[in-house]
């Protein structure tokens, strides 16, 4: 196991990410990683929709290394893998699933029947005496593994094991020179904002907003000539949108000139503000942790992450971060000092800067695009290192039959030692079972009473059943007001102001007010966390500006309660909800 190469893969929407990688290894051995362009429309918010196509290119790219491993680990990215942090007793490792299980309703307020729960320790500490244990659940929807599971037997591959985007970069972290710190991974499709303590994971926030929003905002200002996502992710290597302002060249038709200007400083606008959305996303992690602990946090901050490389974003957190920005000793992480350890990338290639392109005079000429580093592939590589080990359930299954026929083997090979005896013995054990039988038949006749006990409980049961029923038709979604208020209280951000909020037993409505726009989205943002509630929508909105200039959003947010759980446990379809009311 020592020696063992695995591939590591995340496969994003615009770039596959790849490393051979020494398997559960600490300061892994990398033998060679790089990245290439996905096919198109290949991958769709962490699905491999068109595998064939994604597993053509994967095989060339292997071939092309001479790299024949087999076993591969996942580094899976959805928004539909769900995370929560959950406090229990302090248990041994082997009897931490059972309580998992046992609870797992009260964890995912939802069906959690075609979920895989995987979990990582995050902390041990004491709460009034008593020892406890803080862990970072994770739910993983099976059709999303068993996706990639045929993809994997398509690429000819075996699946080792998976693990998830916030997972592989902190478990390096914890293991170098990391004492407290928050990582600001800033990937493609998702900004994971971690904190440690003490080489400890103890907070962890996963946001469904990556630079791939930035990439799109390029493409949709045309003054910038960018055509597609690879040419805009050399854009932002090569300009610095948050500090610099483009200036388009003279030209005989003075109006011409002061329109595309006009446009190229919009569109630098909005891609500084896209940007510092992630910045936004870091400052609510940390301010919602410190309010947790009720300290002030103290540890450097570090950027991972290919969004990291963006020209600027460095001074952008090392200015507007409470933290010291702090740089990364790869060695201290990851083991490249071998020589035939290869970092590459393959995704996009140089591309001239079009004619009508409004880059200032400094940027003329961008700089080489693409070079692949290792703060890209941290999340890949450590992976492989301590993943969270979520399987499917049929590879489940295979293991646990394996493990079976294995112990079946080895319970065989001593039943036949114990054998001859057993037949020695065999004499003495018929006289012994035969007084035994004889004393069994007598006490059963003594607990003979025992029967009209067990009927008579039977019946006060099935009484009480009637009441239960009772009890259920009473039952009205308005109960989850209260709750529902402290999560709205948790999530919404601190610049909305709720006006007023109605409900019935179905539906709810607020009416917000907030002085910036931007707001609105990280509001929507932050319904995802609000559980109780689903079909969010915002019928309207009124942009009012008092007599100072200063302007301000009202809206409308219309909601309806998520279905109630029944008295069994089970969440009630729309029908017997209804029914219940």
């Amino acid at each position: 196991m020592a020696n063992k190469k695995v591939i590591s893969i995340e496969a994003g929407v615009w770039w596959t990410k790849v490393s051979l990688v020494e398997y559960r290894k600490k300061n892994p051995p990398v033998y060679q990683a790089f990245v290439f362009r996905t096919p198109e429309h290949a991958v769709e918010d962490g699905y491999i929709r068109d595998k064939d196509s994604l597993a053509s290119a994967l095989k060339q790219e292997l071939a092309r290394r001479s790299i024949r491993e087999k076993e591969v680990v996942f580094t899976l990215s959805s928004s539909k893998v769900v995370t929560r942090e959950v406090i229990i007793p302090f248990v041994k490792d082997n009897k931490i699933s059972g309580i998992i299980d046992s609870q797992i309703r009260d964890f995912f307020p939802m069906d959690v029947s075609n979920y895989t729960i995987s979990y990582s320790k995050m902390d041990e500490f004491e709460e009034d005496g008593k020892k406890q244990l803080k862990l970072l659940l994770v739910a993983i929807p099976d059709n999303l593994l068993n996706n990639y599971c045929t993809f994997a037997d398509l690429a000819g591959l075996k699946v080792e094991t998976f693990d998830y985007i916030g997972n592989g970069t902190v478990q390096l972290m914890c293991d170098s020179f990391v004492q407290n710190a928050v990582v600001v991974q800033l990937e493609e499709q998702a900004t994971v904002i971690s904190i440690l303590e003490n080489k400890r994971l103890v907070f962890q926030r996963v946001t469904p907003y990556g630079y791939g929003a930035t990439l799109t905002s390029i493409i949709e200002h045309p003054i910038l000539g960018i055509k597609d996502e690879y040419e805009a992710f050399d854009f932002l290597l090569s300009h610095n949108v948050l500090y610099n302002r483009p200036t388009i060249q003279p030209m005989a038709d003075e109006e011409e000139r002061a329109r595309r200007q006009a446009l190229a400083d919009e569109a630098y606008d909005d891609l500084a503000e896209s940007l510092r959305y992630h910045l936004r996303i870091a400052n609510t992690a940390i301010d919602y942790y410190q309010n947790q602990v009720k300290a002030e946090f103290t540890g450097n901050l570090y950027l991972v992450g290919e969004g990291s490389r963006f020209a600027g974003i460095h001074k952008l957190f090392a200015q507007e971060m409470p933290l010291p920005l702090q740089e990364i000793d790869f060695s201290r992480l990851i083991d490249l000092k071998r020589e035939h350890t290869k970092v590459e990338d393959t995704g996009s290639s140089p591309q001239p800067v079009p004619q009508e392109q409004p880059v200032g005079q400094a940027e003329q000429t961008p700089k080489k695009p693409r070079a692949a580093t290792p703060v890209g592939f941290l999340s890949v590589i450590g992976a492989a290192v301590h993943p969270i080990d979520a399987k499917p359930k049929d590879l489940q299954e295979e293991t646990k039959k394996k493990n079976g026929l294995r112990t079946a083997y080895m319970i065989l090979a001593g039943a036949a030692l114990l054998s001859l005896l057993l037949i020695l013995v065999s004499s003495v054990r018929q006289l012994v079972a035969v007084s035994q039988h004889h004393k069994l038949q007598k006490r059963i006749e003594e607990l003979s009473y025992v029967k009209d006990i067990y009927a008579e409980s039977a019946r006060v049961e099935q009484e009480e059943k009637v009441y239960e029923n009772l009890d259920n038709l009473t039952v009205t979604r308005n109960e989850q007001l209260l709750p529902l208020i402290e999560q709205l209280e948790e999530q919404l951000p601190r610049e909305v102001q709720v006006e007023n909020l109605e409900t019935d037993s179905n539906t709810v409505t607020l009416n917000l007010k907030t002085d910036s726009k931007v707001t609105v989205g990280q509001m929507l943002l932050n319904f995802e966390d609000v559980t109780l509630l689903q079909g969010v929508s915002i019928p309207s909105m009124i942009e009012n500006e008092d007599d100072a200039g200063n302007k301000t959003w009202s809206y409308t947010v219309n909601a309806v309660y998520t279905l109630m759980p029944s008295a069994d446990g089970e969440v009630m379809t729309e029908g017997e909800d209804v029914a219940n009311e």
